[in-house]
């Protein structure tokens, strides 16, 4: 909403990175150690829960610019660059216990032990990245859409406040997740 498609897009390359090095440590089986170690879990964890927390805390208690007024040929005026947006979807990802289950737990089991295994994650890596591109275009576009719908301060001051609460809720349904 507040950058435009293309930068909103851009900005996946930072959780694609890092979701690069979750698949990796997956593929060398340090994710099982995670996943079987109940103290590493609840590392990553409460890491997830807390940055959850402060983005949705962040988001609630941020100004209602109304978008109209930062008009550029994108959308809006982007006050940070894209490498800051690349970090923040880097953190947020590489926190996220989610996917070091996932890549764990799911990217294994459609391996064909009797084929190559790194060019089969090669290629479901690949695949997955790719299609978070695709995901977050799609988002973007969203994002334009909703754009549209809020012209006001008070309509940003309701979309922060509906945002920062669902971030909070995400930390506390993440901050009641087990490893079963």
């Amino acid at each position: 909403m507040q950058v435009g498609t293309a930068k909103a897009v851009t900005a996946v390359v930072g959780r694609n990175l890092a979701f690069g090095i979750l698949m990796l440590v997956s593929a060398f089986g340090l994710g099982a150690v995670i996943v079987a170690s109940a103290f590493w879990f609840s590392v990553i964890k409460w890491c997830g829960v807390a940055y959850l927390f402060y983005v949705g805390i962040k988001t609630w208690r941020s100004a209602a610019v109304v978008l109209e007024e930062h008009e550029s040929e994108e959308g809006t005026k982007a006050k940070r660059g894209n490498f800051a947006r690349m970090r923040q979807e880097f953190l947020v990802a590489i926190g996220n216990p989610k996917a070091i289950l996932l890549f764990t737990a799911i990217f294994p089991q459609m391996l064909d032990l009797n084929q190559p295994v790194a060019m089969q994650f090669f290629w479901m890596g690949l695949t997955f990245c790719v299609t978070e591109f695709i995901a977050a275009y799609v988002y973007a576009m969203s994002g334009k859409q909703i754009r549209r719908l809020i012209r006001s301060p008070k309509g940003m001051k309701n979309l922060n406040r509906g945002m920062g609460s669902i971030f909070v809720m995400a930390s506390g349904l993440l901050a009641t997740a087990t490893r079963a």
